[in-house]
């Protein structure tokens, strides 16, 4: 197990190079220009645009930019913002607790709400719960994530007045806050993340629930209970945990639209403003943050399946 943990760690270098060779091409691609930028709405003369580009290296070939770039990056240093000339490691040491904090608390909402309401479904299928569980489901599948946000925004906010419609208080300024301007968030994403996983959880449940170890068990006497949390559910959670770990990697370029709906100071934001700034080292540093992560979570879900059935191998994944 210890040796495929290590092969998989390093078939994730190349993947991670090939990823970053993609990002600096796509990004230096964007129209606009980071010394135009720089210079403000004053701008500048075409020589003094032509000089700041020159030394910014922008006026180097691509190649050489991105060679100077993973260079540095290899060695930890990965680079300084253009516009406020603040280490890019610095920035996203300042902004990923927020973007963590936000990802955990929708995970785990998703995952208490999600699993038992699926469970739930696949008890009592075909009866008017289930109906009901599976129509709010789909509406959580179909619903995008910024328009759902909007509408607590309105609701919670402007209508009722209970939460902050933005913004981002630290637990340690003020705890009661710090988590009202956790709420909306965390519910927002957590919801369009649960959808999927109730389905996915009552399809597991059905499909365990119909093989014939169970009906053994069944017939054998076995107490109902028993045979629903040592069997069903386990040999179940395997699905589910797949679907959970492609909705949380799928669930980054909502993170960064519900982190700029609500004006929280994460990674997310940081991206967008990076963007639409043409700062380079800013998006690059980011993009190979959250390229990072998803490998790590996948890796940490390869492990966590041989927990929940030994009959896998990571050998074979």
């Amino acid at each position: 197990m210890v040796s495929a943990i290590v092969k998989k760690i390093l078939w994730s270098i190349p993947l991670l190079l090939l990823v970053s060779m993609i990002m600096f091409g796509v990004i230096h691609m964007l129209p606009g220009n980071a010394a135009l930028v720089m210079l403000g709405d004053a701008g500048g003369s075409a020589e003094q645009v032509q000089k700041l580009e020159e030394s910014m290296g922008l006026t180097d070939p691509l190649y050489v930019q991105y060679f100077h770039w993973i260079s540095n990056f290899v060695k930890g240093d990965m680079g300084t913002s253009y516009l406020t000339s603040q280490p890019v490691a610095k920035r996203i040491v300042e902004r990923l607790p927020v973007t963590l904090e936000l990802i955990v608390c929708s995970v785990v909402l998703a995952v208490i709400i999600g699993i038992p309401i699926g469970i739930l479904c696949a008890v009592k299928r075909n009866k008017l719960v289930d109906y009901i569980m599976s129509t709010i489901a789909m509406i959580g599948v179909a619903m995008p994530q910024f328009w759902l946000g909007i509408l607590f925004v309105l609701l919670f906010s402007v209508d009722l007045g209970w939460l902050p419609a933005s913004g981002y208080v630290t637990f340690a300024t003020n705890p009661m806050r710090h988590i009202q301007s956790m709420i909306m968030p965390s519910v927002t994403l957590a919801l369009s993340l649960a959808a999927p996983i109730i389905r996915q959880t009552r399809s597991a449940m059905l499909d365990t629930l119909s093989q014939d170890y169970i009906m053994t068990a069944k017939a054998k006497g076995q107490n109902s209970v028993g045979i629903f949390v040592k069997h069903a559910l386990r040999n179940a959670l395997v699905p589910v945990i797949t679907a959970i770990t492609s909705q949380i990697n799928g669930m980054i370029g909502g993170v960064f639209v519900i982190e700029t709906l609500f004006l929280m100071p994460g990674m997310g934001k940081s991206m967008i403003d990076a963007i639409f700034q043409r700062d380079y080292p800013i998006i690059m540093g980011i993009a190979m943050v959250v390229v990072s992560c998803i490998v790590l979570i996948n890796l940490i879900t390869d492990i966590i399946y041989i927990f929940i059935d030994p009959r896998i191998s990571l050998d074979s994944k």
